[in-house]
């Protein structure tokens, strides 16, 4: 996950932040799809509602930080140390986990969604200021977000939304891990891992395929609501499509990912590991030397100290061998038959390479005895 292109925020209360680039081409999208349904609609001052739009996401992308600063208040709490946070299409809070419990977890993850609840609870009656007033636009709709009292509302609505999308089984969301841990109860760690990952590939195929339905009826539904885009609760459910699709295509890889990391670590040692795997962690911001602070290390850790990569095993190494001696038979032949050399001169050098495999080997045990 290191190479995915982020931007640097700074840092706050010793913690990085990071912005996912593809969050930030993401709302992009979103915002010039609004702005092609303010300009089909040909009414004037429809411009502003693509403008609220843009900045209803970016007030979602300052909650999905307030989220996230839940995950690392509670994770101080209990006595471990966040290290970044990262902004992408979910939010992850990376943290070294030190002596963790099982509670640890459990508490940490649910503060984040308890922050959206939060926000959504003390937004909530511009929802109902909105749905009375007959003079106001329909609510799910992009006309809805340029007064005041229809952004609250879409603010609080995306809120409840997000809450609610924690709990899904789809990975990374906090309800994967939730179900993870209660398959591990009856399966084990790794056979837990494999089916919970298993049902969150479900979960994000049947939203792949709802997005690639609501893709291919697109047109015919925006015929039907005519040159009045802005002010069609439809039209929003088609422009947040896209929302869906990039969600379902990151939370396979996601999913893929975290199977792949317990299979490469082995299952007692990754469930060592609370919170996000610091494997999905991108590449810490390096400070100048004279700065004098300690620059973050995206290693994996467990209980504080960093995870080393698994040795290779003696099989591993047998191959490697006999794939070197078998390359260096086929040269030792193409060098016989462009020389004219005899078999006895081939096989008097196969002897001499196979000798010194093994002079390598002994040489090797006498030093792991030293």
């Amino acid at each position: 996950m290191r190479w995915r292109p982020t931007i640097y925020l700074g840092r706050w209360a010793g913690v990085e932040l990071r912005l996912d680039l593809i969050l930030v081409i993401l709302i992009a999208l979103l915002f010039f799809t609004s702005l092609n349904n303010a300009s089909a609609s040909n009414a004037p001052g429809e411009i502003w509602t693509a403008i609220a739009h843009l900045v209803l996401l970016v007030a979602m992308v300052f909650c999905m930080f307030l989220h996230e600063v839940g995950h690392a208040f509670v994770c101080k709490l209990r006595g471990h140390q966040p290290k970044m946070i990262f902004l992408s299409f979910v939010g992850l809070t990376f943290f070294d986990a030190k002596k963790a419990k099982p509670s640890d977890e459990f508490w940490i993850a649910l503060s984040g969604p308890f922050v959206n609840v939060g926000i959504a609870a003390a937004t909530a009656p511009f929802v109902f200021i909105q749905l009375t007033d007959r003079l106001a636009p329909p609510m799910l709709t992009q006309a809805a977000m340029a007064s005041f009292v229809g952004f609250m509302a879409w603010l609080s609505i995306l809120n409840f939304l997000v809450a609610i999308g924690n709990l899904t089984p789809g990975w990374p969301a906090d309800g994967a891990r939730a179900v993870r841990g209660w398959l591990a109860k009856k399966y084990g760690y790794g056979a837990g891992t494999v089916r919970a990952v298993a049902i969150s590939h479900g979960f994000w195929l049947v939203l792949a395929g709802i997005s690639v339905i609501i893709m291919t009826i697109s047109p015919l539904v925006k015929a039907l609501e005519g040159p009045t885009a802005t002010r069609s609760p439809v039209s929003m459910i088609v422009t947040y499509n896209v929302v869906f699709l990039v969600m379902a295509v990151l939370g396979l890889y996601y999913g893929w990912a975290e199977k792949r990391r317990v299979a490469r670590l082995g299952a007692d040692k990754a469930a060592e590991v609370v919170g996000p795997p610091p494997e999905f962690m991108p590449k810490a911001h390096k400070k100048p030397a004279e700065s004098g602070e300690k620059v973050i290390d995206a290693e994996a850790t467990v209980d504080g100290e960093p995870t080393k990569p698994s040795e290779p095993s003696d099989v591993d190494k047998l191959k490697d061998k006999a794939k070197d001696t078998i390359d260096a038979g086929k040269t030792l032949y193409k060098v016989a038959k462009a020389t004219g050399k005899g078999g006895g001169w081939f096989a008097k050098q196969g002897i001499k390479a196979v000798g010194a495999m093994l002079s390598g080997d002994k040489d090797e045990k006498k030093e792991e005895k030293k």
